[in-house]
């Protein structure tokens, strides 16, 4: 290095050395006052609770009575579980459970609920994780017990009210299908006591080999179109607006109905011997071919068989209603609870400190070289020196 930049570099680095008094001094003052403000602020802590995925709804038991409303799920348009109940935690009935139960309009000193709602929402963070879907309620409160105790209180509503909308749904499955099987039930029973009546009457026991096959045979016909009857009835009693499925019922009870008729008369419902769908007769002989008493026979047996497989499919059905709203009855998954923090989050004490020192420093060095710049071109440039004093003056007015 040569000589003349050696006393350059020698000069620059002597600039704030000539004021270090305040280069030194500035510093130390931003560090104590921020210090001072820190240690005024009221400390903060953060209590989280965790909550793992909820489990998306399972197509088994839906497929059977879900056409009555569905599930909360299903009033969603398909959105994700976990943002369904991020949308529930966000909710105002959440915020006014928490703000009541608290006392945090009062603990915030807001005037209106408006001002209690944004200061909550301030204060409470809900959270996604990408990849594993994890749901973190996190709360900033004075007071640490505080905070987990409101972030538990989350939890606990956001599993009140989901489970409040499931269990309306699965009880309106259940109830719907409980009065159901009982009129069933009473019909069972009241065709299992004509058919006795009849055959003590008459001592008619047992049927043909052939007219029993029949009897059969029809009794599960009218037994499907009965349990197709019931679905579309269900899909009528919850108003969805599942077109395609209505169609298909109708459809599949018109056609089991053809074969009903073919069973009964030996013509389908149109009058003709066979349809377009049928290329063969399923039926050897109709009713009509059976004699009077072993036909009546045969049509009281066939009842208490409809009645009896109903009873069966709606029994299985009453099962699996009953299985899913027992599944509703614990709908959160708590991965951890909030505890306590014994670490505050905020005020960052050293961090501020240290910030506001170091950021001091490089405002005071940038000072000294422009004090020493002003000192220079007072001496050197006198005329440019008053042009500046004037132009500062008339900029503060």
């Amino acid at each position: 290095m040569k000589q003349g930049e050696e006393i350059s570099l020698l000069g620059f680095l002597a600039i704030p050395l000539k004021r270090k008094r305040g280069v030194l001094l500035l510093p130390f003052i931003a560090a104590v006052v921020a210090l001072s403000v820190t240690l005024m602020t009221p400390n903060m802590y953060t209590a989280t609770a965790r909550l793992l995925p909820p489990q998306e709804p399972a197509a088994g038991v839906q497929n059977i009575v879900s056409h009555g409303g569905g599930t909360m799920y299903s009033l969603v348009g398909g959105k994700s579980m976990a943002d369904v109940y991020v949308g529930i935690l966000e909710s105002r009935t959440v915020a006014d459970d928490i703000i009541g139960k608290f006392g945090l309009k009062q603990s915030y000193g807001a005037s209106t609920m408006a001002d209690a709602y944004r200061e909550l929402a301030a204060r409470t963070r809900v959270n996604i994780s990408p990849k594993t879907q994890i749901i973190s309620i996190s709360v900033e409160e004075h007071d640490p017990e505080k905070a987990a105790a409101i972030a538990n209180a989350y939890v606990d509503a956001l599993d009140r009210i989901n489970r409040s909308l499931n269990i309306t749904e699965g009880q309106r499955k259940r109830l719907f299908l409980e009065g159901r099987l009982r009129n069933v039930e009473r019909d069972l029973a009241a065709a299992e006591s004509e058919l006795k009546d009849f055959q003590q009457k008459y001592g008619l026991v047992a049927l043909e080999e052939q007219a029993r096959s029949i009897v059969e045979s029809a009794a599960k016909i009218r037994a499907e179109i009965i349990a197709a009857e019931t679905e579309l009835e269900v899909l009528k009693q919850f108003r969805t607006d599942r077109q395609n499925e209505t169609i298909m019922l109708r459809t599949r009870i018109a056609e089991l109905g053809n074969q009903l008729a073919l069973a009964e008369t030996g013509k389908n419902g149109k009058g003709a011997a066979k349809t377009a769908d049928l290329k063969e007769e399923p039926f050897a002989f109709s009713f009509q071919k059976i004699p009077e008493l072993s036909m009546q026979l045969g049509r009281l047996t066939r009842e208490a068989k409809v009645q009896e497989k109903v009873f069966e499919l709606l029994t299985s059905q009453y099962e699996l209603a009953k299985i899913e709203e027992a599944k509703d009855m614990n709908t959160i998954q708590i991965l951890d609870q909030a505890v306590p923090p014994d670490r505050k989050s905020r005020p960052k004490r050293m961090m501020i400190v240290g910030l506001s020192a170091v950021s001091t420093l490089i405002l005071a060095v940038l000072w000294a070289f422009f004090s020493e710049y002003l000192t220079f071109m007072k001496i050197r440039e006198p005329k440019t020196y008053d042009q500046f004093v004037r132009y500062a003056k008339s900029w503060r007015g």
